[in-house]
């Protein structure tokens, strides 16, 4: 059976450590916006050409309230639950890793990412599991990390979506005289 000091103790431990990351932005250590577009990136050599694309990548206009974009149900079909709940799952990563090199990108928009304290926008690389944690008009606390964002915190949900346009496109179709088989995935 758990003491209550136990309980307590790791109370106080994760209350301070959830509310730690708020803190981060007010010391100028994290950085504060809404999450603004999901991609993920394909890097593949083919005949010695180095060939980049997406097979998804969905935006997010928080004025407007609109989701728009396009993805590849064959390349990353089970990541895109609804147009708030893309994930990247294990067995897709690991999938698209044997052929492509894989990188996830997010953009995070607020007051925080422009000089004049006007609205601006970041985009960056993060790693699968930040990706996964942030959806689309979600506000998150990320950390800058060279060409990197390390997601701090989320807040869910924070903004209201109006209307979604995401269309799905044959990856490797387009790509076929690339070196992608239609049957490869």
């Amino acid at each position: 059976m758990i003491s209550r000091r136990q309980v307590l103790g790791t109370m106080g431990v994760t209350l301070t450590a959830g509310g730690f990351g708020s803190c981060l932005s007010h010391l100028g250590v994290a950085k504060t916006g809404y999450i603004q577009a999901k991609v993920v990136s394909l890097e593949w050599k083919y005949n010695g050409q180095q060939y980049v694309d997406e097979p998804l990548n969905i935006m997010f206009d928080r004025a407007q309230g609109d989701i728009v974009g396009s993805y590849d149900p064959d390349m990353v079909g089970d990541s895109v639950h609804s147009p708030t709940n893309i994930v990247v799952s294990k067995a897709t990563r690991n999938r698209l890793a044997t052929r492509f090199n894989v990188d996830y990108l997010i953009r995070v928009c607020g007051t925080d990412f422009s000089k004049e304290g006007s609205w601006g926008c970041s985009n960056r690389w993060t790693s699968r599991e930040d990706f996964n944690r942030v959806q689309l008009g979600d506000r998150a606390e990320v950390r800058v990390s060279g060409d990197d964002f390390d997601v701090i915190d989320v807040y869910k949900n924070a903004a209201t979506v109006n209307s979604v346009d995401i269309r799905t496109f044959d990856f490797a179709e387009l790509h076929k005289e690339h070196g992608i088989s239609p049957h490869q995935w």
